[in-house]
C-alpha cells in the first residue's frame, strides 16, 4: 500500500513567510507600551513565524476555517505557545494583548484574519496567563526552599533545618547543596531538625530522607529529629526503609548525640558568662 510521504517544512526560508514575520514584529513594536516589551520582538519571531505558517496552511486557498473546528487546531496551539514564550521574555500584558493584533496585521492583504481575532486573542493570553503563574509558583517554590537552612555549628558537626511547604523539586537542589557542605566541612554528623515541615506526600519524603542516603555516602551519621507522623507514613508509602534512621526525641538530643559522634559535648555556660548575659538584658 503507497502512502504519501510526510510534509516537511523547506529549510530554506520562505522569502513570503519571512515578510509575514516581519510585518508582526513592527506591529508589535509599535502596540509595545515600554521599551522592555519591543526588546522582545526579535525573541518572539520564531513562535510567530510557526503561527504564521500554521495559519497559512490551514487556510490555503478557501475561506477562512471556523476556529471551533480542526483545521485551525495546530495554528491555535501555536498561538498559546507563543503567549507563554512573552511571559517567560517578561513581557508586560498589555503587550501580551496586542500578540494578536499583531499576528492578523501581519497576514493582512493576504488572509483577513479579523473573524478569528477574539478566539486567538484568548489562546494567547490564556497561555500567557498559564506561564505567568507557573513561574510565580516556581519563584515562590524556590524562596520557600531557600529558608532551608543549614550550617556548621561545630568542628565536624551540620545542622540543616526543614520547614514549611516544600516541593520535591527544590528540596531536592537544597539536599544536594547540603551534601557538597558537608564534604567540604568533612562533616562526621548531622542534625536534621524537620519540625514544622508540612504537607507530607511521598516524593517530597523520598527528598527528606535523601538527605539520611546523602549522610551515608559519605560516612556522616544523620540524626533526625521533629519528623511527624504523617511524614513517617508518607516515607513509608515511599517504600523508603526508615530502619537505619538515627531519631532524637528533642532538638537537644540531637545536638547532643551529634557533638558526641565528633568527640564534643555541650557545656553549660560558666557562671561569671551568665551574670553578664543578665547583666546586659539579656533572657535566660
Amino acid at each position: 500500500m503507497l502512502r504519501k510521504p510526510p510534509r516537511y517544512r523547506a529549510l530554506v526560508s520562505d522569502p513570503a513567510e519571512e515578510r509575514s514575520a516581519s510585518r508582526f514584529c513592527d506591529r508589535f513594536a509599535e502596540l509595545g507600551s515600554i521599551a522592555a516589551d519591543r526588546g522582545a520582538v526579535e525573541a518572539l519571531r520564531p513562535e510567530a513565524s510557526t503561527v504564521l505558517a500554521a495559519i497559512v496552511e490551514a487556510v490555503g486557498t478557501g475561506p477562512l476555517p471556523d476556529p471551533r473546528g480542526t483545521e485551525l487546531r495546530e495554528a491555535l496551539t501555536l498561538a498559546s505557545l507563543l503567549g507563554r514564550r512573552a511571559a517567560h521574555l517578561g513581557v508586560t500584558p498589555g503587550a501580551a494583548l496586542a500578540l494578536a493584533p499583531a499576528i492578523v496585521h501581519a497576514l493582512a492583504g493576504t488572509i483577513d484574519l479579523e473573524p478569528i481575532l477574539d478566539p486567538l486573542r484568548v489562546t494567547v493570553v490564556e497561555g500567557y496567563v498559564r506561564a505567568c503563574e507557573e513561574r510565580e509558583r516556581d519563584r515562590a517554590d524556590r524562596r520557600a526552599a531557600e529558608a532551608i537552612a543549614f550550617a556548621k555549628v561545630a568542628p565536624h558537626c551540620f545542622a540543616i533545618f526543614v520547614r514549611g511547604d516544600q516541593v520535591a523539586e527544590e528540596l531536592e537542589r537544597r539536599v544536594d547543596e547540603l551534601g557538597r557542605a558537608l564534604l567540604e566541612g568533612d562533616a562526621k554528623a548531622c542534625v536534621v531538625d524537620a519540625t514544622g515541615l508540612v504537607e507530607p506526600d511521598r516524593d517530597r519524603a523520598a527528598q527528606l530522607f535523601a538527605i539520611h542516603a546523602t549522610c551515608v555516602m559519605l560516612g556522616v551519621r544523620a540524626i533526625f529529629v521533629g519528623v511527624s507522623e504523617p511524614w513517617r507514613r508518607a516515607a513509608e508509602e515511599a517504600r523508603i526503609d526508615l530502619t537505619p534512621v538515627t531519631w532524637a526525641p528533642t532538638v537537644t538530643a540531637a545536638f547532643e548525640e551529634a557533638l558526641g559522634w565528633c568527640g564534643l559535648e555541650l557545656a553549660a555556660p560558666p557562671a561569671f558568662g551568665k551574670g553578664l548575659w543578665r547583666l546586659l538584658g539579656g533572657r535566660r
